[in-house]
């Protein structure tokens, strides 16, 4: 299955998967967290559940 993100989203991802908190996520994409927070959770869905 081919998941496809876009560059904000696997921006956040890399971020988020390096334990960066939302907020210093979002100031380092230069948006407002809550555009983050959205961007996060659109990766989430993307990617579902892991898997065993």
């Amino acid at each position: 299955m081919t998941v496809l993100l876009t560059e904000a989203e696997l921006r956040v991802a890399e971020l988020a998967a390096d334990a960066t908190a939302l907020d210093a996520i979002a100031e380092a994409l230069g948006i407002p967290p809550d555009e983050a927070a959205g961007l996060l959770e659109t990766v989430y869905r993307k990617l579902g559940p892991a898997q065993p």
